[in-house]
């Protein structure tokens, strides 16, 4: 009985994607993408998930997902034209402990996944 509730309280290191560089690719015509290229192709990506996206200003969202209705995180993305960050901002029912910086590690697979799908969108965006 113990073991089964310690098995509910799993937590990891907090994972932030921290100024992830766009991957180099040839752009269709030499085309230059603007901020409102990457944050369109950002909210694409995320969509995908379940991810939804405010604008608090340029180079600047935050995104929500919620899970089964009963997981709720909280991100802010940072961009550019050159990389992005993802930084925990709040999350419920994740095992969030700031002091320790750790959550459940289902919080840590969310944002891989969440780098990787804006890392695919660009990709796809600079290929035209």
């Amino acid at each position: 009985m113990i073991a089964l509730a310690m098995a509910g309280c799993r937590a990891a290191p907090i994972y932030d994607a921290e100024d992830v560089a766009y991957a180099a690719a040839p752009t269709t015509a030499s085309k230059t993408f603007t901020l409102d290229d990457y944050r369109a192709a950002i909210i694409r990506a995320g969509a995908k998930r379940g991810w939804t996206f405010t604008e608090e200003g340029p180079g600047h969202l935050v995104g929500d997902v919620a899970v089964r209705n009963k997981h709720f995180a909280t991100v802010d993305v940072t961009f550019d034209t050159e990389s992005f960050s993802i930084r925990h901002k709040s999350s419920q029912n994740l095992n969030y402990n700031a002091s320790r910086g750790e959550i459940h590690p289902n919080y840590n697979s969310w944002i891989s996944n969440l780098q990787k799908d804006i890392l695919a969108e660009i990709a796809v965006m600079k290929a035209g």
